[in-house]
Parts: C-alpha cells; sequence; structure tokens
C-alpha cells in the first residue's frame, strides 16, 4: 500500500509540472515571429485599452514579452523634453495593477524584479521615480534591496521611503532605519516620516535625538515619535511642548504632543494618555488656546464616563464659549437619564448663549425623562432659550409632545408659533396632523395661519375639510394661507370640488390660487386627453369672466388641443382674454407650446405682446432638449422679432448652448454692434474654444475680430486663449460661403444633366449656358440675404464642380397654399437630397425629408422624420465622400452612410466631381447660409 501511494504522489506532481510547463509554453513559448520592439509598438498602438476585455488582452501581450521584454518596454522611457512617456506610462501603470490582483504573483515577482533591473538603467531622475512608485504597488520584500539605494538621493529618497511604508515588513524597516543614519537634507525628513508612518519603535531612540534640529527637520521628528507612539518618548515631546508654550509654532509640538497621547490611548495605555491630557488642560489657560484644550478634554472623555462627566460639567465655567461649545459636543453621546439632569441644572447659572446651546444638546441627546424639565422654560423671559426649549421638547417627544406645543401656540408671541410650527414640521406620526387640524379652528389668528402652513407642508390631503374651512375665515391673512395651502394639499379627487370654489370665488388673487391647486391636481392623472376634456367642459359652463382662468390649466397639461383653444382665445378674444393666453403659453411647459408663441410674436398687431410672448418662448426653447441646429434655428426665429436689446442679448447668450458651426457663424454677424457687441464676442469665443474641430479662413476671421473688439476683466486671458487656439488651427480654407447674400455669383443656370453636357462641345456648351443663366436670373433672386426660387424656371447650379465635400446650407418650403411642396439639393450633378412638403401623403412624402429619393437599390427614405413645418427654416448637413452620402437634418441623423445612384446611368458609378444644384421642382422655396468644405481624397500610393 505504501508503495502504491508513493507511486500515486509521483503521478500527481508530475502532472502538476506537466500542466505548468504547459501554461508556460502557452504564455511564453508561443513565440510570434515579430521583433520585441515591433510587438512593443504594436502594444502601445492599441493603448488606452477601449474596454476592460482589451485591457485584460493587452496585459497578457505584455505577459508575453517576458522580463526582458518588459525591460526593454520600459528603458524606452525618455527624459522630459524628448518625447512623449503617455502611453508607455499608462502600459506600466496598468501592469502593475494587473499583477497586484488575486493568483498573479508570479507575474508579481516578476515586475518587481523588471522595476530593479530598470532602476539601474534608467538615467532620469523623473523616470526613476515613475518606476519606484510602481514598486510600492507591487514590492514586498523582494523589492526592499533595490529601494534601499535611493534612501540616500535627496530626489528619489521620498517615493522610495513611501515604497518601504508600503511594503511594511521587518526587512522594510530595517532598512529604512539604516538609511536613517545615512540620509541627509530632504532625503532624511522623508526616510524620518516613513518611519514614523510605519509605527517603527526600534527608531525612536534615533529620531529622538533629531528633535533638536531645524524646524523642518524637528516636525518631522516630534511628528514621527507621535505615531510611534513608544512610552520613551514621552519625555522629549513633552518637553517640546512645554518649550513652544503649548501654543502652535513652526515645529507642531503640541500637536503631537496631542497626537502621541491619543495614539498611546488607542494602543491600550489608557493610563498614561490620559496623564499626559490632564498636564494639557492644567497648563493651556489662555484664550488662544482653546483647540488645544479641546483635544485634550477629548481624550480625557475617553478615558472613563465618569471622568468624562466630571470634566465636561466643570467645562461649562469656562469662560470661553468656544470651549464650552465643544465640551456640549463632545458630551451628546454619552448623555444618560442621570447625566442630562445634571446637565439641566448647569442652566441655572449659565450666560443666555450657553443656556440654549445646553438645552440644544439635551434636544438632540432624545432623553425623554428631561422632558418635563425642559418644558418649564417655556416660561422663560428669554426669548432664544424659550425657542430652543420648544425645539427641544419637539425633537424628545415627537407627536407625544404635540398637545403640550399646541398650548403654547395658544398663548405665545408670534417668534413662539414659529418655534412651534417649525418643531411640529420635525415631527414624525400618523396622528399629527389630524391633531393640528382639529386645533386649528379655536386657534388664534397667527397660530392658524402657522398651522395651516405646517398642514400645506405635509401635503395633508386628509385634512383638506379643515383647509376649506378656513377660506371664508372673516380674518383675510388666515383666509389667504388657506388659500395658498389648497396646492399643496390637493390631489386629482378634489378636482369637482375646486372647480366649484373657483366658480363661487370672486377675489383675484384667490382665484390664481384656486388656480394653481387646479393645476397640481390634474398632474397626478396619467390620462391627459380626458383631463383636457373635463377642463373644456368646466370652462364651457363657467361665466364669461372667468373663462381666461381655464387657459393656464389647458396649457399646464400641453398638447395640440389644448395649445390651439388657447392660441384660438387669443386671436379672437378680446384684451382680457388676449392678455390671459399668452401668459398661459408663455407659463407652459409643452415644446408645442414654442410655435404659438412665435406666431403671436410674428404679428404686427400684436405687438404689445411681443416681449412677453418671446420671453415665454425662449423659457421653452432653454428648457427643452433640441440638437444643437434646431436649437440655433428656434433662437433665430426669435431674433427676426423682437426688438427688445435685453432679449437679443439673452438670445445671443442662449446660442453658444447651440455649438455647431452655423451657431459660431450667425453670433458673429453681430460683432459690429454696439449694444450687442460684447454678448456676441463671447458666444464667438466660447463656441470655438470649446470644439476644437472649427477651423478655416471663416472662423479664423471672426476670432482675430472677436479678438480686436472683446472687453472685461479677463479680456487679456480670453485674448490669449483665442490667440493660442489659431495658433494651433489646421491649416486649410475650411468652410467658405457659397451665397454672399446679394446676387448669383458663383452660381449659374441648368444646362441639361452630366451625360449630354459631356456630350456637347464648347461652342454648343457656351451658347447653352448663356441662355441657362438668364432664364436663371428671372427664376432665382436674391432677397435680404436669402436665395429665393420663384416657382418657375429650372435647377440653379454651382459654377464650380465639387468631388467630397461637407455642405451646410438652411431652407424653408413657403407654404403657397398649393400643397405641393418639393425640392431637393443634387450633389455631383445627381437627384437628390430630397426635401418634402410632409403633408404629401399621398405621393410619401410624409416619410421626411434629407433622404436620398432617387435610389432604388440602396437606401432611399430618411431613417426619421425631423422636418420642421411649412414656413419654418430646417438646415441639412451633407456629407459626401466618394459614392457614400451622409445627411443630417436639423441636428437629426436622417441618411447614414448611404451609396448614392447615378440617376443618369444606372450601370455607371456616381461622378467623382460634378457641381451641386437647388432643384426647381415649382414650389417656392428660400435658402440661406449655404457653405461648403471641400474634403481632399488621399491619393492612393
Amino acid at each position: 500500500m505504501h508503495t502504491i501511494m508513493i507511486k500515486k504522489i509521483c503521478f500527481i506532481l508530475l502532472a502538476v509540472v506537466m500542466l505548468h510547463n504547459a501554461v508556460f509554453a502557452q504564455v511564453q513559448g508561443n513565440k510570434d515571429k515579430r521583433t520585441i520592439t515591433t510587438r512593443i509598438a504594436d502594444l502601445l498602438a492599441q493603448l488606452p485599452a477601449k474596454d476592460a476585455k482589451q485591457l485584460k488582452a493587452n496585459m497578457q501581450e505584455i505577459v508575453q514579452l517576458g522580463s526582458d521584454g518588459y525591460l526593454t518596454l520600459i528603458v524606452g522611457l525618455t527624459a522630459p523634453g524628448k518625447g512623449n512617456n503617455a502611453l508607455r506610462e499608462y502600459a506600466i501603470g496598468s501592469f502593475s495593477a494587473y499583477v497586484t490582483q488575486p493568483g498573479q504573483d508570479s507575474w508579481r515577482q516578476m515586475s518587481a524584479n523588471t522595476y530593479c533591473k530598470a532602476l539601474a538603467q534608467l538615467s532620469d531622475q523623473q523616470n526613476k521615480s515613475f518606476i519606484i512608485r510602481q514598486l510600492e504597488l507591487v514590492g514586498k520584500d523582494d523589492a526592499v534591496a533595490c529601494l534601499q539605494p535611493y534612501l540616500t538621493d535627496v530626489q528619489l529618497a521620498d517615493p522610495a521611503a513611501r515604497a518601504l511604508v508600503k511594503i511594511n515588513s521587518k526587512a522594510s524597516k530595517a532598512a529604512l532605519l539604516n538609511g536613517l543614519a545615512k540620509a541627509n537634507g530632504a532625503a532624511q525628513l522623508a526616510i524620518v516620516a516613513a518611519l514614523g508612518d510605519s509605527h517603527t519603535k526600534e527608531a525612536a531612540k534615533a529620531i529622538a535625538a533629531l528633535t533638536t534640529g531645524d524646524h523642518e527637520l524637528s516636525k518631522m521628528s516630534l511628528y514621527a515619535l507621535a505615531n510611534i507612539a513608544d512610552p520613551s518618548s514621552e519625555a522629549v515631546l513633552a518637553a517640546a511642548a512645554e518649550k513652544a508654550g503649548f501654543k502652535y509654532e513652526k515645529t507642531n509640538a503640541v500637536a503631537a504632543y496631542l497626537l502621541y497621547a491619543e495614539r498611546l490611548m488607542k494602543n491600550g495605555d489608557r493610563v498614561q494618555a490620559n496623564k499626559i491630557a490632564k498636564n494639557i488642560l492644567g497648563k493651556v489657560k489662555a484664550n488662544d488656546q482653546v483647540h488645544t484644550r479641546t483635544a485634550a478634554l477629548k481624550l480625557v472623555t475617553d478615558f472613563s464616563s465618569a471622568q468624562s462627566d466630571e470634566y465636561l460639567l466643570a467645562a461649562m465655567s469656562n469662560s470661553q464659549f468656544q470651549y464650552r461649545a465643544a465640551a456640549l459636543k463632545l458630551a451628546l453621546p454619552k448623555i444618560t437619564p442621570v447625566t442630562a439632569e445634571l446637565w439641566f441644572k448647569k442652566i441655572a447659572n449659565a450666560d443666555p448663549a450657553t443656556q440654549v446651546a445646553i438645552v440644544n444638546m439635551l434636544g438632540d441627546s432624545k432623553v425623554k425623562s428631561i422632558l418635563p424639565a425642559i418644558s418649564t422654560l417655556f416660561k422663560s423671559k428669554d426669548q432664544s432659550l424659550r425657542t430652543a426649549s420648544i425645539t427641544a421638547v419637539g425633537n424628545i417627544g415627537q407627536e407625544g409632545a404635540l398637545d403640550g406645543l399646541l398650548k403654547v401656540a395658544t398663548k405665545g408671541d408670534p417668534t413662539d408659533i414659529v418655534a412651534v410650527a417649525n418643531a411640529i414640521l420635525r415631527m414624525k406620526g400618523d396622528g399629527i396632523t389630524a391633531k393640528v387640524a382639529a386645533f386649528i379652528p379655536k386657534a388664534k389668528p397667527e397660530a392658524q395661519i402657522a398651522l395651516i402652513n405646517v398642514l400645506a407642508s405635509k401635503a395633508a390631503n386628509s385634512q383638506l375639510n379643515t383647509i376649506y374651512s378656513q377660506l371664508k375665515n372673516k380674518n383675510t391673512e388666515v383666509r389667504k394661507a388657506a388659500f395658498a395651502a389648497l396646492k399643496q394639499t390637493v390631489t386629482g379627487e378634489n378636482l369637482p370640488q375646486l372647480f366649484t370654489l373657483l366658480k363661487e370665488t370672486s377675489d383675484p388673487s384667490d382665484l390664481t390660487k384656486v388656480q394653481d391647486a387646479i393645476i397640481v391636481a390634474m398632474k397626478g392623472s396619467n390620462d391627459k386627453t380626458q383631463q383636457v376634456d373635463l377642463v373644456l367642459q368646466q370652462m364651457a359652463s363657467a361665466p364669461e369672466d372667468k373663462k381666461v382662468l381655464f387657459y393656464k390649466m389647458l396649457t399646464s397639461l400641453g398638447g395640440k388641443k389644448s395649445l390651439k383653444v388657447v392660441s384660438d382665445a387669443f386671436n379672437t378674444g378680446n384684451e382680457l382674454a388676449k392678455k390671459a393666453a399668452v401668459a398661459a403659453l408663455s407659463s407652459c411647459t409643452d415644446a408645442d407650446g414654442i410655435q404659438e408663441l412665435i406666431e403671436i410674436a410674428r404679428q404686427p398687431a400684436n405687438a404689445v405682446y411681443v416681449n412677453q410672448a418671446v420671453s415665454g418662448y425662449l423659457r421653452l426653447v432653454k428648457a427643452n432638449n433640441y440638437p444643437a441646429e434646431q436649437r440655433l434655428l428656434l433662437l433665430r426665429e426669435a431674433m427676426t422679432v423682437t426688438k427688445k436689446t435685453a432679449q437679443q442679448q439673452q438670445i445671443l447668450k442662449d446660442i453658444e448652448q447651440a455649438k455647431c458651426l452655423n451657431a459660431l457663424l450667425f453670433a458673429g454677424k453681430y460683432l459690429d454692434n454696439d449694444s450687442l457687441q460684447q454678448i456676441a464676442a463671447n458666444t464667438v469665443m466660447n463656441i470655438a474654444l470649446a470644439d476644437k474641430s472649427y477651423n478655416g479662413i471663416l472662423v479664423k476671421d471672426l476670432l482675430n475680430k472677436t479678438i480686436s473688439v472683446i472687453k472685461g476683466p479677463d479680456s487679456e486671458y480670453q485674448q490669449e486663449a483665442m490667440r493660442k487656439y489659431l495658433a494651433e488651427m489646421p491649416q486649410g480654407e475650411g468652410f467658405v460661403s457659397m451665397f454672399n447674400g446679394t446676387d448669383l455669383t458663383g452660381w449659374k443656370g441648368l444646362v441639361g444633366n452630366p451625360i449630354k453636357r459631356a456630350n456637347m462641345d464648347a461652342k454648343t456648351l457656351a451658347a447653352a449656358q448663356e441662355k441657362a443663366d438668364v432664364e436663371a436670373r428671372e427664376s432665382w433672386k436674391a432677397v435680404s440675404g436669402e436665395l429665393l426660387f420663384m416657382s418657375h424656371g429650372d435647377n440653379l447650379a454651382t459654377v464650380k464642380k465639387y468631388g467630397d465635400f461637407e455642405m451646410l446650407v438652411d431652407w424653408k418650403i413657403i407654404d403657397d397654399k398649393k400643397g405641393q411642396g418639393d425640392a431637393g439639393i443634387y450633389l455631383r450633378g445627381t437627384p437628390q437630397v430630397q426635401i418634402w412638403d410632409t403633408a404629401r401623403v399621398k405621393v410619401g412624402a410624409q416619410v421626411g425629408s434629407g433622404g436620398l429619393y432617387n435610389n432604388k437599390i440602396n437606401q432611399s427614405k430618411p431613417l426619421k422624420v425631423a422636418d420642421n413645418k411649412l414656413d419654418e427654416w430646417n438646415t441639412f448637413r451633407i456629407l459626401m465622400k466618394g459614392d457614400r452620402v451622409t445627411v443630417y437634418l436639423n441636428g437629426i441623423l436622417v441618411t447614414d452612410n448611404i451609396i448614392l445612384e447615378n440617376f443618369w446611368d444606372k450601370n455607371l458609378p456616381i461622378f467623382a466631381e460634378e457641381q451641386i444644384e437647388l432643384q426647381a421642382h415649382g414650389s417656392p422655396i428660400a435658402y440661406r447660409d449655404l457653405y461648403i468644405r471641400e474634403i481632399p481624397r488621399i491619393k492612393p500610393f
């Protein structure tokens, strides 16, 4: 049996060795044909890792490099100013973290050994410090020997000492102690701190000898002795504190002595710690030593409960309130029914501030036996003490103290009543609101108001009848408090009651409060349609003068039906109705209200309401989450209607949140406007500096102009930031304007299609082009910065041909009431990025604009509908690279890298270069802000 067992054991051991060798071979032996240098370069190219899976794979690649390969990676670190170490440091730091995980000890040892080798080869101190910090992570006793020599290096002693502290073994402590005798200056300071942090008692004697050196060394040595907390150090620390007069000075001797006592207490030497604390309390009396006394007092109170009570109670006789307050804070966790009585007795002889502090502490203690005693203070002549006692009784007694506090509210002055209300608000309990409600009818007006507010704050719907009963109170202030409390206490179930109240109430301010309460009550329902119908039903039966109150209710519910009713009321109603309607629309939260408000602001007859409508409009734009391009379009509409400088400034400021090139260019138009210049300058600057992709001539010119006009206390810093941006801006033309806003320069009439034009001789093409240009000037007009198609004629084409490009263009279909809205943009002479009136469902226009309409094989429809309504501006961002097109409509992706097919010859790919055309399809359409950026093509090798 014995022989068989030995054979089994040998077989198992052999299997383990074979398995280990197999794993090792898999990790180390699967050599690839790349050189170490290439493998390191390939590894660094994958960093930083995009996720945890890739990071793990990267770490395995380092493992496969082995120690020599990893060493090659490390010694590739360059000196500051001679290269970028970011990726190597990322790889090294990640590997250090990786090998400290459970189960990785063999690789931890490998990394520690490799770091030690690297330290011998690296010459730059900064890189050495970085590697030493890695040993702080991975090092154990295997790193002590290579760290020890650096303890005498002024620059590297600190990281080396920290690493040894982290290792925290007998060997690391011995290395620190040996290094102390050889080090000087900053290195010596680092070792002393490390010996203190590692609590090396064997170092206490050597460090004690250093406490009489210069201030920095003395300070560090005293701190280290305190941290080590060896009993033998007491005399040294005591003498230093005594020499400092127990005041804080450069060596922090007093702080060290207190830390020493605290460490003794934690280490179990409580008697010695207590002795030190008492000694300090006996000697420290000056007004500027209160912090020292407080620290010592804490140590005394930690020694024993009996001693704690004695010293803390005695502290109430101290002349400094700060010390008394500290004693009360220390006393709080230790309060018992017995000591609570002792503390209460201290109130009699205390000054007013301390009396209040003691009562507050007792209130926080929650010791119920002291309640009767504190309640006697309700009759104190001192207002602060009465308030403190009311608060304390509420804290301790909670709901059980409610009856007594309500009695105080009956007889108390206004300050007492407020204190009672605040105490009740902090109470927890199911029966609180019922008791408060029952008390309200018999209370005096001041108390009624306060208690109604309590019910409101606690959202006491169950006590709504009590609040209702006070709506007819003869006291005006009580009545107003009851009306104000409605919106905090009602629910959807109270709507019938509230609508009745609305009809019965006449006071305008009370009506507003009922209106607000109805709005709150309706928010509890998920069926908005039902709520809208209910409001409309109630509105229909309401007196004429109260119908206007329902507008705000409707806009709070939102939805097209509600908003239309309010909008119609504005359009057809009297001045009272108009005023109420625009106020309601301005306060709504539904984004659909934006359109209603801008329509009001656009009408010349509504001049008196423009400011209010625009303010509400801007609030809604800011509150809703629009893509940058759509936000800009909305803000530009506001700019077209407002004449108020403050609103124009607000619009330019809000445009900063619509970060896109269009926004930057639009804000730049106001750099010459005196009243808007500085806001515009800040907007241009902030948009540009937030995104380094903005470049080119247009951006450069705007930033240079902004630099020349921006003012203010930070202007020098801002100008420098913009100059830096310009200096780092890549070369290139960037976006350029395709339309100058005044004529058709750069544009021409359409002659056939690309294939037909290619087959014409020069003379024929020139004649046809001349005729087309004449027709184009009749069909397309530049009006007020917009390019308008006059509903007849042919496409308008660019004179220039384009290959790969990015194009920005705003467009809108003008509603001519014929319902034929249809246009598009030809890319490289080929139809087209579609523009639709989405109401034309019979021709499939409901899919929205931005699709590649004429595609037959590839995707032709947009991903989603992102159009604005007729007569409203839209914006395209069109990116064409090769034969693929990407389109954003109003900031939303609608065509995603789709091949544009050659409409003119399906057997041919799209033309490599051709003109861009604005399609003429019989529908009036406007364009503005046409910009294009040509994208250089990468030439094949």
